[in-house]
């Protein structure tokens, strides 16, 4: 060993030297050092580095990941990968256009191992959270190949690089600073362009000599990783990888999560960090309605089954930080994908790769949770077990368990607010502590709120699906009728010429199984159009329904909004009254009464129009007519005295069968008429509803009579009212101007047509305005 003296003239001889020898230079101050009595230093062996980089990270899919990481630091908005390792090609590229390195950056950052300004600097430029702060992503690539060339691009000092071999790291005894790392000057960099420019800025890496064969399973895993990278969930919009790659030529293309938008339910759940209360909103595609509740933390437990339900102590709020969690419900059926552009086996292929809950970190995957496939799997929410112990299904709500590969969501933490969730030093996960456990409990208590919600939703979904499946659209149904009628006039067609070629040879055993094949055809064509003709009738039912809803609410529609006005000028006074120092609690009482009293008249007009369309009102049975006119003018009568009209009913009580949304729907657009033409006269308003027996022509029958005093129908327009569109409705300042919808009458006289009667319109005698009779049959 050289004494101090020797080292000391050494040194001094080479900085006097011409030539500068600064690797010998370092190399002998480093030797110098070692004669400090004070302080010593550590030093590094070489080999550090491939205990860091090549055996730390487990697969080359991970330290590509890492890469790809750095991009999304580098604020870059387009990465590209390539991975090409057929017919003598052995690289695999990185590049992006982010940011990029300046000189000092590159010497100074990149060269030196641990480093990582995003310690300090926890965001970028675009607001994005810096993921890798150990400062040893770079060496990843190592784990990918022996050669590595750095490319790297900024306004400020233009192209430079470094040039890597890693083997030379890999040996026995050898000072990590004995190895050179060539310093580069390239006149080009192939960097994605930004916007359809060429980029100023930006990062290009090429990886050679690679260390491990690549496969199409390698390529699908990477694939379904980098889909994950980036969350699917909207949080991330501005970061966009390309893969290409000549192993697997078809997951050449850009990685996009675009299936996402095929979920049946998505919850969220939200936990500001902060007592014992997470904010829950759940929306189906079905109902397109978001309910949002609030369940406090002791309530999640016991219904996963950590606390007994009758549990009366006392539980601690969460302590790991502020919580998002996200989760999408797929079924893997035709239904999920009927409306889109995909095909069901791609959307089956997407969740059997894509499935699992996956936890992100500042918008970025941590591996190796939710990665469902055997290379990375890791179900660390144990749902397949969860599921396995009781496989029930959704008809047996109180046991019901999603299948796993139904499932996708993301658990949103962060480094700044989630300090007692942090990850281990392989970078592959995190440490399992009590918060990680706590943060479990909690994505498995969202999991059970998505699974009681759609155990609720199923019977709907199932009446729904159902119904589909029973009935087609009536345009269809006619195709198929008529398709099958050509296919009976063929088949007669073809028995005429045979009759007609084969004569008296023919005998008439012959021809009966070819007739009776015929028949049964018709027959069913028969029952076909029958029940298609039900339907459609049904559906015109419920067509006219909606219609007088509709044309009721115009009409009427200003008395819900003067309640409603009324309901809130009452709740703001008794509001006001409140916050005065000395409220008054008669003022107060007597608002919230009128309050009230508004709400319900509004709850009441709301009742009106919902039970119009009720199913059971839509099926033909006996029907007593006088009681059916009586609730419908029991619900109307307010609005009716309101207007000061006198709305009375008189006649004879009557049972028949029929619709009762038909009658209920005929009186309403009669009353509706009347309603409007009584408004037009100032004094004495009435209307009157007559139900009398009255058989025409010797068939059993009756009659409604609706009779106003308003101005009446001029003899003019009597030939043209049940015209759909023709009203005679008008504003009193402006006759010329209609304000009538003009298919009241029109659905009436369908209604009365489809009952097969009749109406008549005259001038009432003793009313003077119009007069409107309907008879219909009277059916037992």
């Amino acid at each position: 060993m050289e004494s101090k003296e020797e080292v000391k003239d050494k040194l001094k001889h080479l900085l006097d030297a011409d030539e500068t020898d600064i690797r010998a230079i370092f190399k002998l101050s480093n030797e110098l050092s070692k004669f400090d009595d004070r302080f010593q230093r550590f030093f590094v062996d070489a080999k550090t580095l491939i205990h860091l980089g090549r055996d730390s990270i487990k697969d080359h899919a991970t330290a590509l990941i890492e890469l790809v990481k750095n991009s999304y630091d580098a604020d870059s908005h387009n990465v590209e990968i390539e991975i090409l390792c057929n017919n003598g090609s052995d690289i695999i590229r990185v590049a992006d256009n982010g940011f990029g390195m300046s000189k000092d950056e590159l010497f100074n950052n990149w060269l030196r191992i641990g480093f990582s300004k995003k310690r300090k600097e926890k965001t970028s430029g675009y607001g994005r959270r810096r993921t890798g702060e150990k400062g040893i992503g770079r060496i990843s690539t190592d784990r990918l190949g022996a050669e590595l060339e750095l490319i790297t691009k900024t306004k400020e000092d233009g192209i430079i690089g470094l040039k890597v071999n890693w083997d030379e790291f890999d040996k026995e005894g050898k000072d990590i600073f004995d190895i050179n790392v060539e310093v580069i000057h390239p006149e080009s960099i192939n960097i994605p362009d930004t916007n359809g420019v060429v980029s100023d800025t930006g990062t290009e890496i090429k990886i050679t000599k690679l260390r491990q064969t690549w496969t199409p399973n390698n390529i699908i895993n990477l694939f379904n990783e980098l889909s994950s990278l980036t969350p699917p969930f909207n949080e991330v919009e501005d970061f966009v990888i390309n893969l290409k790659n000549d192993v697997l030529p078809s997951f050449s293309t850009r990685v996009n999560s675009d299936f996402y938008n095929l979920a049946e339910i998505q919850l969220t759940a939200i936990y500001d960090g902060k007592g014992p209360n997470i904010i829950y909103s759940i929306k189906d595609k079905y109902t397109n309605n978001e309910t949002t509740s609030i369940v406090e933390w002791k309530t999640l437990l016991q219904k996963i089954g950590i606390i007994p339900k009758d549990f009366k102590g006392y539980v601690e709020d969460l302590k790991c930080g502020p919580v998002t969690i996200k989760l999408l419900f797929f079924l893997r059926t035709g239904a999920s994908v009927a409306s889109s552009d995909f095909k069901l086996s791609d959307l089956r292929e997407f969740l059997d790769t894509n499935v699992g809950v996956k936890i992100y970190r500042d918008n970025i995957a941590v591996k190796p949770y939710g990665f469902s496939n055997s290379q990375f799997g890791y179900d660390w929410l144990d749902l397949a077990e969860r599921k396995a112990k009781n496989p029930a299904g959704i008809s047996r709500a109180e046991d019901y368990k999603v299948t796993p590969n139904q499932l996708i969501g993301a658990v949103f933490i962060s480094r700044d607010t989630n300090i007692a969730l942090s990850d281990s030093a392989a970078r592959e996960g995190l440490i399992e502590s009590e918060s990680f456990y706590e943060l479990r409990n909690l994505t498995l208590a969202s999991i059970n709120m998505l699974e009681s919600y759609r155990s609720k939703l199923y019977p709907s979904i199932e009446k729904k699906e159902q119904n589909k499946k029973t009935k087609k659209s009536f345009n269809e149904e006619a195709e198929q009728i008529n398709q099958k009628l050509i296919d009976v006039k063929g088949g007669l067609n073809t028995l005429k010429e045979t009759i007609e070629k084969g004569g008296a040879e023919i005998k008439p055993v012959q021809l009966l199984k070819p007739l009776s094949n015929s028949i049964e055809q018709v027959d069913t064509i028969s029952n076909e159009v029958n029940n298609t003709i039900t339907g459609l009738l049904n559906w015109q039912r419920v067509l006219g329904g909606l219609a007088t809803i509709g044309i009721s609410s115009a009409v009427f529609g200003h008395e819900t909004e003067n309640a409603m006005s009324a309901f809130r000028i009452a709740l703001d006074n008794a509001i006001s009254e409140i916050e005065e120092f000395e409220p008054d609690l008669d003022i107060v009482n007597s608002e919230l009464n009128k309050a009230v009293k508004n709400s319900n008249k509004i709850s009441a007009w709301g009742a009106f129009a919902l039970t119009r369309v009720q199913k059971e009102k839509r099926s033909k049975k006996p029907v007593n007519i006088k009681k059916t006119v009586e609730n419908v003018v029991k619900e109307l009568r307010p609005v009716f005295e309101a207007a000061s009209i006198l709305l009375k009913v008189e006649g004879d009580s009557l049972v028949t069968k029929t619709y009762q949304m038909d009658i209920e729907s005929l009186l309403i657009n009669l009353l509706t008429n009347s309603y409007t033409a009584c408004t037009q006269n100032g004094d004495d308003r009435k209307v009157l509803i007559n139900i009398s027996r009255e058989d025409l022509d010797s068939t059993r029958g009756y009659k409604i009579s609706v009779s106003d005093s308003g101005p009446g129908i001029a003899d003019e327009h009597i030939h043209r009212i049940f015209e759909p569109l023709f009203s005679t409705k008008a504003i009193a300042t402006n006759q010329s101007k209609s304000i009538g919808t003009g298919l009241g009458l029109t659905v009436v006289k369908s209604i009365v047509d489809d009952l097969k009667g009749n109406i008549k319109v005259n001038r009432d005698t003793v009313l003077k305005g119009a007069l409107f009779e309907v008879w219909l049959p009277i059916e037992k």
